[in-house]
């Protein structure tokens, strides 16, 4: 098995090499800050692979040392035995951190808005569903119960006005064994990403109820945008080194902004040969659409952060502890919380 260092080596001295860095400010050695990142080469994470490739980090004067944690060791365990200093993965990791026993976690700038998915309905169905509310007492696929899937899913359940008791929820399976569960009945719908959305609509097996990739389809079916993929870390860590905190935010800011103000194409372009498969084009048109997840100023939503907290709670009364002050600050973002020493 590869190990943690292997893997953060190959990604810092391989697959994630500055394109183009700029130096680090005269007379001042870069700091170095450990991010795990829920899945390197997914588009959801794009900001932080971005800042890493076009050398925003190094031009922040920080060292960033990116590891790939999208299974075991987690993001969280990681950071909890000290091999992460903070993490990039969806926000509603903040949560759990109350709930376990590791440290807790504060996000500190938002970089997606939507879960990127859509949810869709079993084709079989389309006389009798024609809304969310209409999947009341219906089997939904979506996965285990912290996943985003679930939470999204539940949460356009509550906005519909049902509960989350209202459906059934199943576990994941490869997309042609969900497509054939669709037709025989054994599931009545699946939340969904591209290019498996795609799938189930072009093969005939279901049909969008709900667009969750979309800010404005995120907003119709939840009532505000989704807070995906985020910035956070340690709390002690953000107490004990804000300045590191505020420059890694920045870089990822100007990532951010990157990908708003370019079209795929170039975006693409800054990322590795080998990130996205060997099918270019197509990795083009996938950064196309998921691209649409990214936007605002990087400051959470008040109202969307209690939302999805509500969508957890639902399905699992433990996160009714959880304390959402701690979950994230926007003072980062905004400079309200950076000592003049960060400037």
């Amino acid at each position: 098995m590869t190990s943690i260092l292997a893997r953060a080596v190959l990604i810092c001295g391989g697959l994630t090499a500055p394109a183009a860095a700029a130096p680090a400010p005269a007379g001042k050695l870069p700091e170095r800050v450990v991010l795990a990142v829920d899945g390197i080469e997914q588009p959801r994470n794009l900001p932080v692979l971005l800042a890493e490739r076009l050398g925003y980090f190094r031009s922040e004067g920080v060292t960033v040392v990116l590891v790939d944690a999208p299974a075991t060791p987690s993001p969280a365990e990681l950071i909890a035995d000290g091999r992460a200093d903070g993490a990039v993965a969806y926000f509603h990791h903040t949560f759990m951190s109350q709930t376990g026993r590791g440290p807790v976690t504060t996000s500190v700038a938002l970089l997606g808005l939507t879960p990127d998915e859509r949810l869709l309905v079993a084709s079989r169905l389309s006389d009798r569903v024609r809304n969310v509310r209409d999947l009341k007492g219906m089997k939904i696929i979506t996965g285990g119960e912290n996943s985003g899937k679930t939470t999204a899913a539940t949460w356009a359940l509550l906005h519909a006005g049902l509960s989350a008791r209202d459906y059934i929820r199943l576990p994941l399976s490869p997309k042609e064994e969900v497509a054939k569960e669709l037709a025989n009945g054994e599931a009545d719908a699946v939340m969904a990403h591209e290019p498996d959305a795609s799938f189930y609509e072009k093969s005939g097996a279901a049909f969008q109820v709900a667009d969750l990739i979309t800010p404005g389809g995120t907003r119709a079916a939840l009532g505000t945008v989704y807070p995906a993929t985020a910035l956070y870390f340690a709390r002690t860590y953000i107490a004990d080194h804000p300045c590191e905190v505020q420059h890694v935010t920045r870089a990822v800011m100007k990532a951010l902004r990157f990908i708003e103000t370019h079209d795929a194409a170039a975006v693409v372009a800054e990322l590795p040969v080998k990130t996205g498969g060997p099918d270019r084009a197509d990795f083009t048109r996938q950064i196309a659409a998921d691209r649409q997840m990214f936007g605002g100023d990087g400051t959470m939503d008040s109202a969307a952060a209690a939302g999805e907290l509500r969508a957890m709670a639902a399905i699992n009364p433990t996160y009714t502890r959880v304390r959402l002050t701690l979950t994230y600050t926007n003072g980062f973002v905004a400079g309200s919380k950076i000592p003049a020493r960060c400037r």
